[in-house]
């Protein structure tokens, strides 16, 4: 593992340029949103990272960190009469979401649920050769989406892209007022994405034209979740947003006390949000009003994850969360090395999650216990890019510039592939490929 010590502060600062980390994950620690008031084009900060203090004595080894079973803290406003679904209800209503969108890979971690699981639909996987490379005009850290033989994602040029899924060919570009982090949604002949001049989109998904925008009070990097013609999608001003996804109407906001980079989760009746108060939340579908809150010890920059009747949530406390999906009551807790920041993944009974010791978790999704740990290599102390599944391989990006296949059985790292920059996006996963975007300014299909 390389660390900060190694290196000049002249090499470090580079390093942190490069990989543009408060982009999507981590401004810096004395930065707050400012609702409502216009800011200047936003620029990517360079600002030294700062940790949090371990809430606890550091654990020097992971492997031995114990999850904690915890009494949850989590606080109900909603009336007495709204009375939170059974167990069992909700292990059907997170299986009905995700079996919605089976098809393709539709949105940030591939369904409202984000479990960032592709179905295989033969036992051929990616092998790590390039199948083709797009190039746009400025870095991609924008996550894909593919759909219906179509990638799209956005960039910090300006423009949101939709290629050819088999070869690569551009089919058109739109561009938008700012920079395009959010990675694009897309349903229903509609894709719906954020951008940094404060606008969530609604575009023509086969021609690119602007059919709506609807203007937040801040930047848009989170990602939107698109559910039964609703959009949910956060924005630094600290609200949630639902807006019709083919009007662009707003339905309602909700107000989460910090700035949003995360993106949404949906299961049964609610959204799903984190934010850099250090809570999660559960809203209604219907109007927004707040169901249950979980507070963390720090900032979430991650987007909560529901497999089952859990949620599973990365904190910068250095704690990684499994809550009752129905109550937000704890379940258990694993202590990491380092912060967690990026969004965990899971299938199979096993929840697979980075931690800023830059290794790769994989565990016990009933009872934290841990099953394995991989290192990662990065030139900074922290891990960018969320991983996605399909069979028993996870693909995930890294700032040393590789995107890591892992086999999910064992931890072993089956082969890499090397980009010409750090890498902030998170890939799309098919039998086709991996299809990721880099900072070098490529958007990747790699078999």
């Amino acid at each position: 593992m390389i660390t900060s010590s190694i290196f000049s502060k002249t090499v470090w600062s580079f390093l942190i340029a490069t990989t543009s980390l408060a982009v999507s994950l981590k401004p810096a620690a004395g930065q707050a949103p400012t609702p409502g008031v216009p800011t200047s084009k936003p620029s990517v900060t360079t600002a030294t990272i700062t940790k949090p203090a371990n809430p606890a004595a550091k654990n020097s080894t992971a492997t031995t960190a114990q999850p904690i079973p915890l009494k949850g803290v989590a606080v109900h406003v909603a009336d007495d009469v709204n009375k939170p679904a059974s167990n069992e209800q909700m292990l059907k209503a997170s299986a009905n979401v995700v079996a919605k969108y089976r098809v393709g890979w539709q949105m940030f971690l591939q369904n409202p649920c984000r479990t960032g699981l592709a179905i295989a639909e033969s036992s051929a996987l990616p092998q790590g050769r390039l199948h083709w490379s797009f190039p746009a005009e400025g870095p991609i850290d924008s996550s894909p989406a593919v759909y219906k033989g179509v990638v799209y994602v956005g960039s910090d040029d300006m423009n949101v892209y939709a290629v050819d899924e088999r070869t690569g060919s551009m089919l058109w570009h739109t561009k938008l007022g700012d920079k395009v982090k959010s990675s694009p949604a897309v349903g229903d002949g509609i894709l719906v994405i954020g951008c940094e001049d404060k606008k969530l989109y609604g575009l023509d998904a086969r021609t690119g034209k602007v059919l709506w925008s609807i203007e937040s009070g801040d930047r848009i990097s989170s990602s939107p979740a698109v559910y039964e013609g609703v959009a949910y999608v956060g924005s630094w001003d600290g609200f949630l947003y639902a807006i019709d996804a083919k009007t662009g109407a707003l339905k309602w906001k909700f107000q989460t006390g910090g700035r949003i980079t995360s993106s949404p989760a949906i299961v049964s009746d609610m959204a799903l949000v984190s934010s850099h108060s250090g809570s999660v939340f559960a809203v209604s579908l219907t109007d927004g009003a707040q169901l249950w809150q979980h507070k963390t010890g720090n900032k979430i920059f991650a987007s909560p994850m529901v497999m089952g009747d859990t949620v599973f949530v990365s904190s910068w406390d250095k704690y990684f969360y499994a809550l009752d999906v129905a109550t937000g009551r704890l379940k258990w807790k694993y202590a990491g090395a380092e912060t967690f920041s990026i969004s965990p993944v899971g299938a199979n009974g096993k929840v697979f999650v980075g931690n800023d010791d830059l290794k790769m978790y994989c565990l016990n999704a009933a009872t934290g216990k841990m099953l394995w740990k991989t290192g990662i290599n990065s030139p900074v102390p922290l891990l960018s890019s969320s991983p996605g599944l399909i069979g028993n391989m996870l693909y995930v990006g890294s700032s040393d510039s590789y995107v890591y296949a892992i086999d999910t059985r064992n931890g072993a790292i089956k082969w890499k592939y090397k980009t010409q920059r750090p890498i902030c996006s998170s890939p799309a996963v098919s039998a086709g490929g991996v299809c990721i975007g880099s900072q070098d300014g490529n958007l990747y299909s790699i078999d």
